[in-house]
């Protein structure tokens, strides 16, 4: 029994060393995630050779998010200069719990370059930006990122969608050009909820895609 006592109490000091290396070990990571949140990213659309066809495909992968003057945001990889690209990231929002990085911002097209809320809209599975009263009613998170902190979430799962309405192929050049772009190579953003098909009106042409996060220029 006296021996037992001696060999713990040697090992005693041993075991606390551990512990506090294990736990430094844990801040370190958590300090290195919190920051890389923090960090303005892109966002680039990715998606599967099973998706659309070879044309669509063509359009969508390795496009950008792009943050239209309408509120909304699109993909392209032929963007007007009404699109900004999406510059932004996670942030803290007062839905969730304190010290949350919860919400998505970016900053966007206007007259002076703002931060704004990036939500999807409970209506039309659109994602759109605003201000905070434009969010009211909506979804604004929680948006996350995957295990391999390569691409985005959203309420725990990728459920983004590139989407064209049937209106998008007969809008007029003019607004067309005024609103989001040049055309045939404008993809919207959608999110699938319920992961029913987002309710798209027939006609409608749909992708499945990946965000992928891709750092911004400092």
């Amino acid at each position: 029994m006296v021996l037992g006592v001696v060999m713990m109490a040697s090992m005693l000091p041993t075991m606390i060393g551990l512990n506090e290396a294990t736990q430094g070990t844990r801040d370190q990571e958590e300090n290195r995630k919190t920051s890389a949140r923090k960090q303005r990213c892109h966002l680039v659309a990715t998606c599967a050779l099973s998706q659309g066809t070879e044309s669509q495909r063509a359009q969508v992968q390795n496009a950008r998010v792009y943050v239209g003057q309408d509120g909304k945001l699109y993909i392209s990889k032929t963007p007007s200069s009404a699109l900004s690209p999406f510059n932004g990231g996670f942030y803290t929002h007062p839905d969730f719990p304190p010290n949350n990085t919860s919400g998505v911002v970016t900053i966007t097209g206007e007259e002076t370059p703002t931060l704004r809320w990036v939500f999807l809209d409970a209506n039309t599975h659109e994602m759109r930006w605003g201000g905070r009263p434009d969010t009211e009613g909506h979804v604004c998170g929680p948006f996350d990122w995957t295990k391999d902190e390569q691409y985005m979430t959203l309420e725990g799962w990728e459920g983004w969608l590139a989407i064209r309405l049937p209106e998008d192929d007969t809008r007029d050049q003019a607004e067309t050009d005024l609103e989001i772009g040049n055309g045939r190579e404008i993809w919207r953003l959608y999110f699938d909820q319920h992961d029913n098909g987002a309710d798209l009106p027939p006609g409608s042409q749909g992708l499945e895609i990946r965000l992928k996060r891709v750092m911004a220029e400092s």
